[in-house]
């Protein structure tokens, strides 16, 4: 029932996400005003905003105007609803009950950033825009994240290591020390990789002038890069394109594009990204196996 629980609670905040990416680009407030059609513009009642169900029953038509409804709304509301189980399964959220802060902060901070890239997907995906006003707070919380989980840890064991008889003994020999080092190198390397993703996206604009990107994937992969984390980051990176290749071939194959046409590139990242946190540990492994 947990899982059901965070499933539904997914399908409604999909079903929200669908309308913030909307408003972001129309400049309207998402915060405050009914939904409605957006085509006649008539205000939604509860019925008509049941994730899922209600474009089903309507047979995805608006039920005042009867125009065809985009299928982004369904689309976004299960996503939604599978990542936060997705999540709350990788988690192993039966176990709640035995959290403690670090493991409550992830998961809330994997809901929300989960939340953000949904955002994002559909705003490019609709409107080939990766809005500034979902990208940036999005690094900054991942930063936030990072430094306060390092910060944490470091503290936690500074603090047992002084209260510990052979503990003591570690902080006289530099085992601290040590250990702080090993976080900033990790820290910088990981700002290194990510800001080398940047890099490599600024090249292909560069030699394809701007037909193959835009400056939005150059902030997409530095936010992706912090979020995967080093060297999953790369995998990342490279199924984005290896699943963006894939679709633009299948859709060059039915005759809907041709070797001119472009296609927004941020769903492709975020799908690479999402493939890689849930299942990356177990594709490196593979492919380190086959050598």
């Amino acid at each position: 029932m947990l899982y059901v629980t965070l499933f539904i609670f997914g399908l409604f905040t999909g079903s929200f996400i669908n309308l913030i990416a909307d408003r972001l680009v129309s400049s309207e407030s998402f915060l405050f005003g009914r939904s409605h059609c957006d085509f006649c513009k008539h205000k939604l009642s509860i019925k008509d905003l049941l994730p899922i169900i209600s474009f089903g029953l309507l047979k995805g038509r608006c039920r005042y105007c009867n125009e065809k409804l985009s299928i982004y709304y369904p689309l976004s509301e299960f996503l939604t609803g599978m990542a936060f189980f997705g999540i709350a399964y990788y988690l192993k959220f039966e176990t709640f009950p035995t959290w403690q802060l670090p493991m409550w902060l992830r998961f809330i901070y994997l809901l929300v950033i989960t939340s953000m890239f949904i955002i994002i997907l559909l705003t490019d995906a609709k409107y080939r825009i990766i809005p500034d006003k979902v990208l940036i707070p999005a690094v900054v919380l991942t930063l936030g994240y990072l430094v306060f989980v390092n910060a944490y840890y470091l503290t936690n064991l500074r603090s047992f290591l002084a209260n510990d008889k052979f503990g003591v003994f570690m902080l006289q020999v530099g085992y601290f020390t040590d250990q702080l080092v090993t976080v900033l190198k990790n820290i910088g390397t990981l700002l290194l990789s990510s800001l080398a993703i940047s890099l490599f996206f600024l090249f292909l604009i560069f030699i394809t002038k701007g037909r193959g990107m835009g400056y939005g994937d150059v902030k997409l992969g530095f936010l992706i890069g912090l979020f995967n984390g080093f060297p999953h980051n790369l995998l990342a990176i490279f199924l984005g394109f290896l699943v963006g290749s894939v679709y633009s071939l299948f859709l060059i194959a039915m005759g809907k594009k041709s070797m001119k046409d472009t296609i927004p590139f941020g769903p492709f990242l975020i799908t690479g990204s999402f493939i890689t946190f849930f299942a990356g540990e177990f594709i490196l492994n593979w492919y380190l196996n086959i050598f």
